[in-house]
């Protein structure tokens, strides 16, 4: 079985000011219409507070629930799900990843 952390989605990210690449090796992957994502942000900026993050940091999470709000009013939102026979597979089991 694989190391990757995301087994729902094969992911290639590049953060454009570092340069450094990321991976479902290190990396997960939640969908912006995803409706129980402002709320995982809103837990995770709870979470950057209590560890003492900076500012900025807490800053650019706070604009990201905004964007992710917009997005959901203006383009799409829906329940999360995993329905797909081979999601099930790779999510619960493993397969394929």
């Amino acid at each position: 079985m694989s190391n990757a952390i995301d087994w729902k989605y094969k992911i290639q990210a590049t953060n454009p000011c570092s340069g450094n690449a990321h991976t479902e090796q290190d990396s997960i992957l939640f969908l912006a219409k995803d409706r129980a994502v402002p709320a995982m942000l809103r837990a995770y900026l709870a979470e950057c507070e209590r560890l003492g993050t900076g500012e900025a940091h807490r800053e650019a999470i706070r604009l990201m629930i905004g964007r992710v709000e917009r997005f959901q009013q203006e383009i799409e939102s829906k329940v999360p799900d995993t329905d797909l026979p081979c999601e099930i597979a790779r999510c619960t089991l493993g397969e394929g990843v």
